[in-house]
């Protein structure tokens, strides 16, 4: 190693000397002028040398030295095949949410206590709409989850439209509310009051004068009212289509029918007059109302009696 180093020296001192003699003139020309091209050729060939003899160097020296490059007269720097840098790739972490979702691919509702019909709505979970799950029913067809809608609110959700992802085999097993017992709201009986007035007469005529309220659900639209004056034996029959409050011979209400709460008064009159003053003898009717005119739908008949 250290005589290759020595020659290396020696190489270069020379090639020093050299260069310092080519910038001495090396003749003069017949006129007494330098020789201008013999040294410029001198010096080209002297460099060419050296570095020829640079290049025999370093290759005693080092085989995988730089070369001599003879196309451009350069020199290649030697290259260390024994160091390859290796650029680590970037490498972008995407955070795994913990946890179990689901997505449904249909509107589903969300409900209080339990996933079915029974139960008060919450929240309507939107297609895509990603929803945290808590835990599933033991049938593994439904979920309890957090409304993503409301903070601190928790439904059960039908799963037959949810995707879930994540750790679903390891969801707790919930149970539901219990199905809550419908309330039975019974339909409140057609049903009406009817009670005695009184008399009014017209031109000898007398009528027998009647209160009607209605205290059911159902509209009242037709009348009748009949019996008879258990004295006499005189009949009385009266139908109408709207319910007339007469005052003597005028009328001075009509109502085509009698609605919820509603009340009027009715004279069994044109027809079901009576040809003469029934005061003090029983009379005993029955009165009929019914929800359509001319006596159809739904009818309902009560008995009255009185002395007038």
């Amino acid at each position: 190693m250290k005589a290759k180093r020595s020659l290396f020296t020696g190489v270069v001192v020379i090639i020093i000397l050299t260069l310092s003699a080519c910038n001495m003139p090396s003749g003069v020309t017949s006129a007494g002028t330098p020789d201008i091209d013999g040294t410029v050729a001198a010096k080209v060939a002297i460099e060419h040398a050296a570095q020829t003899m640079v290049a025999q160097t370093l290759s005693a020296e080092n085989p995988n030295a730089g070369q001599v490059n003879t196309s451009t007269n350069t020199i290649q720097a030697p290259v260390d095949a024994t160091f390859t840098p290796t650029l680590s790739p970037t490498i972008t972490m995407t955070p795994t949410p913990e946890g179990t979702f689901l997505t449904v691919s249909q509107d589903t509702y969300c409900r209080f206590g339990g996933p079915y019909s029974s139960f008060k709505i919450l929240a309507t979970v939107k297609i895509g709409q990603k929803v945290e799950v808590i835990a599933r029913n033991p049938e593994n067809d439904s979920y309890f989850v957090k409304n993503p809608y409301e903070a601190n609110s928790t439904c059960w959700l039908y799963g037959k439209y949810a995707t879930v992802t994540g750790n679903a085999g390891g969801l707790t097993v919930a149970t539901m509310n219990p199905t809550p017992t419908p309330t039975f709201t019974p339909t409140p009986a057609i049903n009406f009051t009817v009670s005695f007035s009184g008399l009014e007469t017209c031109a000898g005529d007398w009528g027998v004068k009647l209160f009607i309220r209605n205290t059911g659900p159902s509209t009242w639209q037709y009348v009748s009212i009949s019996g008879s004056d258990s004295v006499t034996a005189f009949v009385i029959n009266h139908t109408s289509n709207t319910f007339k409050t007469y005052s003597g011979c005028s009328v001075t209400l009509s109502q085509a029918d009698l609605t919820t709460g509603e009340e009027s008064y009715v004279l069994a009159v044109a027809p079901g007059h009576l040809p003469y003053n029934p005061t003090n003898n029983l009379i005993n009717l029955t009165v009929k109302l019914c929800s359509e005119d001319n006596g159809l739908g739904t009818c309902l008949s009560k008995p009255i009696s009185f002395t007038p």
